[in-house]
Formats: structure tokens, sequence, C-alpha cells
């Protein structure tokens, strides 16, 4: 049959659907959220994608999508499973599913989120927990008022320390004095300094430059550090020096000092307050007991690499030097209670909900502010950044904590479990949104871990981890391949799993090795590299999949060549494009995209076919023209539905028709030297995409003289001026 998806595909309902998921997806998605990764793509769309390719095109696409489907006759494949997003989706269609990662976080997280659990067990194991942890570590998070009283902390505030070079006096690397605001300024202008006289806590507002401590009187501007852009600027001598170079002298990581706390009041009111000696001393009493038990940490190095290189230059060379004493005890009472956890499956989802909260419980996590979740995890980067003014959270939990053990387990672990049993979708009407409910499988699956297994008991699920480029899957099995492959030159996700697989290989003896990274991970910053690695999965994709089968990947890139280099992949693994749709993809003030100089916010939808499986039209002789004229009428389909395009989407919408475009021509050389060339070429894209006003009602001014760019400057130029008015599309010179 062909498949709808290969004809058509809604993306304007489902852009709309997934930019209401993608503000809530720990609400709407629960189960791919137990734990931390990296780019997780949005069930909405991918639901759609299975659902696309596994009916006919005359199918009712939009009213099938709330009614229950069982594609129990077929199978999906994800070779990069990641989050395990298409793994999920097509099992709640009732398809058989096989996910496979190379990296064994990945494939821990899949099989704790997709594996069989009684819900009411899981709720014993951690009450067993809480019972035998609970007060010890909440021991270490209690601070004394003035009035005598014993409260819980929410948060310690700490800031580097380094010595000065020229007068040896100790410098606090504040980048602000002003440590705590609201998240939002304009709703609350209040904010809390701490004095550089007499480190007394004062209140202000978030943008004052000229305050008095109401301590010792002294007037100051909060805004003022003691390092600004890598130089540290002495208090006490005025001297100045580079950070990095201080740091090339230094042989381990920056000391910390305590300088304030938020406490949890009886009433359940916050306070700030200075740090005092009771919370020095308590500080004190968990390193000297973590030195009895140091040698239940073993020393795992952190390796060189693109996304490690940061951390090692500020001289943290081992996992364990991110945590502070008190959290690397703590850390160890939970996982020892983890450890005893006889039901291998449950023992795998507490230690995911410990290495989950990790992520908000290290050195390298920051203050968000109030009137939020506090805490700024330490990947909100995508990068592993050291903070000179750190938190460190109560990793137990209050009822006003974020990040911690109790309240993931409730936001995290009791919400994927009630998921898994009714996975619901999200429904918009108008501008609210509500439930479907009982129209899926449900995501409690017996998952094998070898395809003979899979192939022989008529199981449903399998998940496996290692190179996907070699697998034990039969030939000729597949119905559809549909993934999310990685970029080649964006987060290295083994050098940042690492980070957790160094707990979660403690608790659960994973692997002898002690890194994730593989030498056949598909990520690399040479283009060519990249390239090759691809290839070989999709070569052993082609392998797998049944005559016309179909291989849908999603992708997005903002440089060129990251677009030569992944249609080399398909190419040379005996694929064409023959579909594309641009897809909504990313929150969009998420903090990736608020930092990229061009932000895309649409993913493509890449539909491909084995070569020999289809017979495809001759190419037309303008391809730039073909290809601006169907990615205009997807970007207006786009538009009419209320999603915001910007020009880094209009390129990729415009470079998925190019794609498929290139396809027809049925010589890779010709087509790679083509896609190479393109960008060269100036003010193509704006003659072909703005056609006549009477065609397409398209208002737009040409400039008298008429400037020579690059294609992608042109769309920039003009792409980035458009202002939508009475339905039409303008384009302003």
């Amino acid at each position: 049959m062909t498949s709808y998806i290969e004809k058509d595909f809604p993306i304007g309902f489902l852009s709309q659907l997934a930019e209401q998921e993608s503000w809530r997806k720990e609400v709407y998605r629960p189960v791919y959220y137990i734990h931390k990764w990296w780019a997780k793509r949005l069930g909405s769309v991918f639901r759609g994608i299975v659902l696309a390719a596994c009916t006919e095109e005359k199918s009712d696409i939009l009213g099938d999508y709330y009614k229950p489907i069982d594609f129990s006759d077929i199978t999906i494949f994800d070779p990069f499973m990641g989050s395990g997003v298409a793994v999920g989706e097509a099992i709640k269609l009732g398809c058989k599913a096989i996910g496979r990662d190379i990296n064994p976080v990945s494939a821990t997280i899949v099989q704790a989120s997709l594996s069989q659990y009684n819900p009411n067990k899981v709720e014993r194991l951690f009450i067993d927990i809480e019972r035998k942890t609970k007060e010890r570590v909440k021991s270490y998070f209690k601070s004394r008022l003035k009035n005598g009283s014993t409260v819980d902390v929410l948060y310690y505030f700490w800031v580097k320390i380094v010595a000065c070079p020229n007068c040896e006096k100790q410098i606090d690397l504040f980048k602000s004095r002003i440590f705590s605001k609201n998240a939002v300024p304009r709703k609350d202008k209040s904010a809390r300094y701490i004095c550089p006289q007499c480190s007394a806590i004062n209140n202000t507002v978030y943008n004052s430059t000229s305050t008095t401590c109401q301590a010792c009187n002294l007037n100051y501007n909060p805004q003022k550090g003691n390092i600004i852009k890598g130089k540290v600027i002495c208090p006490h001598c005025s001297s100045d020096f580079k950070l990095v170079g201080y740091l090339k002298n230094s042989k381990g990581p920056l000391d910390h000092k305590l300088y304030a706390k938020l406490v949890l009041l009886p009433d359940e009111n916050k306070q700030y307050e200075a740090a005092c000696d009771y919370d020095l001393e308590l500080y004190q009493k968990a390193k000297s007991e973590l030195d009895s038990i140091k040698h239940s940490f073993p020393l795992v190095q952190i390796k060189k690499s693109h996304n490690t290189n940061q951390v090692l230059k500020h001289n943290y060379n081992y996992w364990h030097q991110m945590f502070s004493p008190r959290q690397l005890l703590c850390i160890n009472i939970l996982a020892d209670e983890i450890k005893k956890i006889s039901n291998f499956d449950i023992k795998r989802l507490f230690a995911c909900l410990l290495s989950g909260v990790l992520e908000f419980n290290n050195m390298f996590c920051s203050f968000k502010g109030e009137g939020t979740g506090a805490v700024r995890h330490m990947f909100a980067h995508h990068i592993l950044k050291p903070e000179l003014m750190p938190i460190e959270a109560n990793i137990w939990g209050t009822s006003k904590s974020s990040g911690s053990f109790t309240t993931l387990y409730d936001s995290r672990i009791k919400r994927a479990i009630a998921y898994k049993c009714n996975p619901f979708e999200l429904e918009l009407n108008g501008k609210k949104t509500s439930k479907v409910s009982y129209i899926n499988k449900t995501l409690n699956c017996d998952i094998t871990e070898s395809f003979s297994a899979f192939k022989g008991n008529g199981a449903s699920v399998y998940i496996s981890q290692g190179d996907s480029a070699k697998t034990d899957i039969e030939n000729n099995s597949i119905d559809v391949v549909v993934t999310d492959p990685p970029f080649f030159d964006n987060v290295h996700y083994s050098e940042l799993a690492d980070f957790f697989f160094y707990w979660l290989n403690q608790i659960l003896n994973i692997s002898k090795k002690d890194s994730t990274r593989n030498i056949a991970e598909v990520q690399d910053t040479d283009a060519d590299k990249f390239s090759g690695k691809l290839n070989g999965v999709f070569i052993e994709c082609n392998r797998v999949l049944k005559k016309n089968g179909l291989l849908i990947f999603t992708y997005h890139h903002s440089r060129h060549e990251g677009w030569v280099s992944v249609y080399n992949a398909v190419r040379k693994a005996g694929f064409v494009c023959t579909q594309s749709f641009p897809i909504k993809a990313e929150m969009s003030v998420s903090m990736p995209i608020q930092q990229a100089k061009t932000p895309i916010h649409l993913d493509l939808i890449l539909v491909c076919k084995k070569e020999n499986d289809v017979k495809l039209k001759q190419a037309n002789k303008n391809i730039v023209h073909t290809s601006a004229e169907i990615a205009k009428s997807q970007i207006a389909d786009l538009l009419k539905s209320g999603i915001k395009v910007s020009a880094g989407d209009s390129k990729v919408a415009f470079m998925g028709r190019l794609l498929c475009e290139l396809s027809r021509i049925g010589n890779l050389k010709e087509e790679l030297d083509l896609l190479s060339n393109i960008e060269k070429e100036s003010n193509v894209f704006l003659s072909e995409l703005l056609t006549t006003k009477a065609e397409q009602e398209i208002e737009y001014e040409l400039p008298e003289k008429p400037v020579q760019l690059t294609l992608f400057e042109t769309m920039e130029k003009y792409l980035d001026n458009r202002v939508i008015k009475k339905g039409k599309a303008s384009f302003i010179s």
C-alpha cells in the first residue's frame, strides 16, 4: 500500500498540538521524563508519524488520531531511541516495537520507562526507603534560628573563593552581590544581596545600583561583583588577574564558601538567613562522616572531549568532585537502600530516580529565582558549566523543594506509572486543552533482550544497547524505521551521559567500563565522519526493512554542511528522499533556542524509501523554484495554524523539499555537487519564493538594486521582515 505520509501530513494540526505539549512535556508525556535525556522529541508528533506511516493514503488521519488503533501486524524500529519517544508512541498504537541505542544510559532509562510495574509495590518500596533514610538525610539540612528553633533548610548558597596572588587575601567570586531575585522581575522587583563588608543579607530591588546595608550602613552597588568576564578584581589590594590563568596553577577545583541559606519556617513561609556557626558545624559533621566511607566512591576520571574540556580546565578531574561532601554522603545513604531492592526492574526504576535527582543536586546548579522551580539544573545550557555561585539543595526535599528525591518521585515516577496504565492524548478545544483517555495500549511492557526472543515468544517490545549499524534483527523484518538521529556538531550525548552513568553503574552494574563513550557513536564535529557513521546505521536500516518499507526521521540544522552530511548518508545507504514536512519541534523559550544566532523551532520530517522500491519522476529543471514553491505552501499552512515561522525555520522547510527534488536526479555525484554549491547562488531563493501577488496573495517590494546575497542570507533578510496582515504574508524589503 501507499502510506498516508508518502502523500500528505497534517503539519498544522500536529504543530498546534505539539506546541501545547511542549510547554508541559513532563505532564503530557511523563513516561519519557523519568530521567534526563537530550533533544527529546514531542510525543504528539511521533504519534502522528507512526499513525500516518501505518495507514493508507486515503485514511482519515485527524479522525483516527483519537480512536483506538491496533497495528499489531506492523513492526517499528528506532535505531537512535534516546528517551524512547518513538518506541513508546508505536507501542501505544499497538505496534511491535524495537528500540536500540549505543548509550547504556539511554537503554537503562527506556527499560525503566516501559517495564511493567505494580504501582502498589513501587509505593511500598518508596515508603520503605523513606522509613530507613528520611530522618538521617534531612538531619544534614537543618539550621537553628536566633530564637533557638530548628528549621529545615531548602537551599544553601555558596560562592567559589580564590587567594589573591598579590596580597594572598581571600576573594569571593561573586558575579553580582544580588544572589536571589524573582524569575520574572517585572512581576516582583524584590531581590536579596549580601553585604561585601559584613556579609549581612539585605533586601533591595533587582535593578538597584545603589543600596545601603541595614547592618553596617555601607553604601554599595549590589550589581558589582569581584569578577567581570573572567577577570578577578581583588577588593583588598585592587590588583586584577585572569581566572583561567589562576586555574592553570591550581591542582584541584576551587574551594567554596557558604554565605547564606533559605529556610522553611514552621508556618511554611520561606526566609533568607546569613550562614551561621551551626551551619558550618553541621557541614563539617557531614564531611567527617563522608571521610569514613570514601572507599564507596570509585575514582572515575573525566575524559578530555568536546563537552568536558571546560570542566577539566576548572580542575574537575573526577565525577564525584562535582558534589559537596554533604551531597556525596546523602547520595551514598540513598544508593545503599536502592541496591537492596530484590526486584531488578524496580531497582532500576529507583536508580533512575536517584540519578535524575543528581541533576538538581550538585555544585554545578544555580538559583533560578523566586516564583518558579528554584534550582537551575546543571544541564540547563546543554554543557558542563562550572558555577561560581552554586546552590546546594535539600536532597530529600520539603513541601517547598525543587528537584529533590521526594518531589521527583511524585512528579516523575508516580505520574509516569499512572500514565503507563492509561496513556492519554492531548486534545485542543479552542484555547483550552483536554485529555482523551482509554484509546491507547498500555505502556506496561514485557521487554525482551534479543531479536530471537522477540520473534519467538510473540513479545511486542525489544530494547537493546549497542551499535545500531550492527544488530541481530533479521533481514526484511521491519515495516517502518522511525527515528531522530543526533546532530553532528551539537551535544555529544555520551560525554554528558557519563555524569549519570557513574552513579547508575554503581547501583546496577551495567558495565565493566567506566564510560559510555564508543568510537561507533554517531556523533562527530567532523561532518564527513558523522556522515559515514550515520550512513552505517542507515545501511543497516536498509537491510532490515521490508520491500516498500519506510525510513522516516526528524532532523534540522542551521549549517549547510549539516544538510549535506545527512543527505550523503541517506543516499549512500540506498535510500531516496520522497517527502518532507516541517513540524513543531521545541518549546520556543528553551535555553538552547534562545541562545541560538538563528533560532529554529521546527523539525523536518524526512520520508525515505529504498531506491529500488520507488520510481521517481524526473527532476524538474529548476529545482530551487520547485523546492521554494512547495516550502512556501507548507510555511503558509503553519502560519495559518498560528505557528510562528522564523527565517531559520524557513530554511528547514526549503532544505527538506530540496533534498526530495535532488533525489529525482538519480545521480549521486551530480546531486551532491548541486547540494554543496547551491548555497553560493545569489537571489535565486528570493525570485522563486516570492511569486506574483495574484498567484499567492503575497505583497513584496524588491530593492532598486538587488544585492548579491547567498541563498541563506537572502532568506534571513526577507523572511525576518515578514509580517502577517489580514491573513496575507507580507515580505517587506
